[in-house]
């Protein structure tokens, strides 16, 4: 019986090459193996395919929709719902816009400002340890209120009779800047001056709303 050669031969443009039956083996050995790792690459990807629904993986956060001055009462228009890495999230921040309802801001925020405990009315507006109480009064000048931010301190005056200035309250805390909605920010409507909401002592505070009849001046710390 004839024995089976051991080389095969193949042709280019130099002409027939031989090609033993071991590289022969190998190469198709070497062809095999990329199939392999082209299929096994496609199943991976189609998994994680699988496994992600459309939606990126993180932690829900409740931001303002749009700008919102200082004062207003939140509202489902003004909030929405964006996903955050859970590094990302502020403390005192909200998931769920429902918790969020009806709440005032003590602050004015921008579009998409996420709306934390420090920026809510109820949360911070008084320190109970001093004993401080809240106290709106107006002052003269609007465009003087425009000049003031949540957090300043300030004293209030007044004139006496005889043409003084009278301190009514010192370093006492702005808590709020209200808005009307027919003046706009800081405006009384046709109250006239600018209404404030003061942070103070409760003494102190009593003083303040008794000459709150009065056209009063800040003296901002």
């Amino acid at each position: 019986m004839d024995s089976v050669p051991n080389t095969v031969c193949t042709a280019d443009s130099e002409g027939m090459k031989p090609i033993t039956l071991t590289g022969l083996v190998q190469a198709i050995r070497w062809h095999r193996t990329g199939i392999a790792m082209l299929a096994l690459f496609v199943a991976v990807l189609c998994g994680l395919l699988a496994i992600a629904p459309g939606q990126t993986p993180g932690t829900p956060l409740v931001v303002a929709a749009h700008v919102l001055p200082p004062g207003t009462p939140l509202s489902a228009d003004d909030l929405t719902t964006i996903t955050v890495p859970p590094e990302a999230v502020p403390d005192g921040a909200y998931a769920i816009t429902d918790d969020l309802l009806g709440r005032p801001l003590s602050v004015g925020v921008t579009r998409g400002t996420p709306i934390t405990s420090a920026v809510l009315t109820a949360d911070a507006l008084t320190n109970h340890a001093t004993n401080e109480v809240l106290v709106p009064f107006r002052v003269h000048d609007p465009d003087v209120a425009s000049l003031l931010r949540v957090g300043d301190q300030l004293t209030v005056v007044t004139s006496t009779p005889e043409g003084l200035m009278q301190t009514v309250a010192e370093h006492i805390r702005v808590a709020q800047l209200p808005s009307s909605t027919s003046g706009g920010l800081l405006s009384s409507g046709t109250t006239g001056g600018a209404l404030i909401v003061m942070a103070a002592p409760r003494e102190m505070a009593r003083q303040l709303a008794a000459v709150s009849d009065q056209w009063l001046g800040v003296i901002i710390e």
